[in-house]
């Protein structure tokens, strides 16, 4: 059961941001006085907060063990994602996804820094793979349920942040309590990592991310210029992203022994494809395709980029490594 409680962790995190994505055109007439920038921020100001507290959540690992910072996290996330439904002005609810953002910064690291505590190998890298399904998997379940949600109130797209109590449960009951770790060599002195190596990781991390998180940042607000307010099929073409990356994950073992040194550059060029669409095709089935595409591209890349730097560091050094 310690491999669902690990899993169970990744289904909340990228659905995180996505989740009120099919309601913010709702929320857009709902405050008629807040800025298109103000929108936008709705659904990328977590992330602003996610980068610092990700450190931090790596610093906390030396002195609390992960499943006590799990479960604050969880707290925090409940607090903050289904108190977003409650918000009375647009400062309130810029606060709250200010507060969900240092929740799964917090979180994020965590779900796969479990995988490299627990799995090693090939069954590692397939851990991985599983763990990059499961955020998509999550993403895919909640924006569909928001969408559904979306079209009674935009208030009630927030209760799907909910899902973080059942989550809570499965770390409380098969989560082992381990004592905090401090990586360190023989001599007794902290193991050193490869800076050029973990340099190229990050930068590949950083444009993946910036990528990936444009998609439920715009393509509601795109959709909405484009006359189509309908919020279930909103929700349908950002889970697109989110299926194709559940797909990658699931497939990443199979691919990666067939295409070997090929991987990465195929899974890059089928990223630029997906982006072409989405850019350049009227049609809203192929934008649907184009981000089907570029999510699968993104759920095959992520998990060899965490699985790179897991092999770069070990222990509580892999907490900060692989941010």
């Amino acid at each position: 059961m310690l491999k669902y409680a690990i899993l169970s962790v990744s289904l909340i995190t990228v659905m995180a941001g996505a989740i009120i994505a099919p309601a913010i055109g709702s929320i857009a007439v709902a405050f008629p006085d807040a800025s298109g920038f103000q929108i936008n921020l709705l659904t990328s100001l977590h992330a602003a907060f996610m980068i610092p507290f990700a450190f931090v959540s790596g610093f906390l690992c030396r002195y609390f063990s992960k499943k006590a910072i799990l479960l604050f996290s969880l707290v925090l996330y409940l607090v903050a994602g289904v108190g977003g439904g409650f918000a009375p002005n647009m400062f309130i609810l810029l606060c709250t996804r200010a507060l969900l953002g240092i929740s799964v910064g917090l979180m994020m690291p965590l779900s796969t820094t479990l995988v490299s505590d627990n799995y090693d190998g090939e069954k590692r890298t397939g851990m991985m793979g599983m763990v990059s399904a499961a955020t998509n998997l999550g993403a895919i379940i909640a924006i569909m349920i928001a969408g559904v949600l979306a079209t009674i109130s935009w208030n009630a797209t927030f209760y799907v942040y909910g899902i973080g109590a059942i989550v809570m449960i499965f770390v409380v009951a098969y989560l082992p309590r381990k004592a905090p770790v401090r990586s360190k060599t023989k001599s007794g002195k902290q193991a050193a990592i490869p800076k050029a190596k973990l340099a190229t990781y990050a930068i590949m991390m950083f444009l993946l991310f910036v990528v990936f998180y444009s998609i439920p940042s715009n393509m509601a607000l795109y959709l909405q210029e484009n006359d189509i307010t309908n919020t279930i099929l909103t929700g349908i073409i950002i889970a697109a992203c989110s299926l194709g990356g559940f797909l990658g994950g699931m497939t990443l073992a199979r691919f990666q022994r067939k295409l070997k040194i090929a991987y990465v550059p195929v899974q890059v060029m089928l990223m630029g494809i997906g982006f072409a669409m989405i850019v350049f095709t009227p049609s809203m089935i192929l934008v649907g395709m184009g981000v089907f595409i570029l999510g699968f591209g993104y759920g095959s890349l992520v998990p060899v980029i965490f699985d790179g730097v897991s092999n770069l560091a070990s222990g509580a050094q892999a907490m900060i490594a692989w941010q």
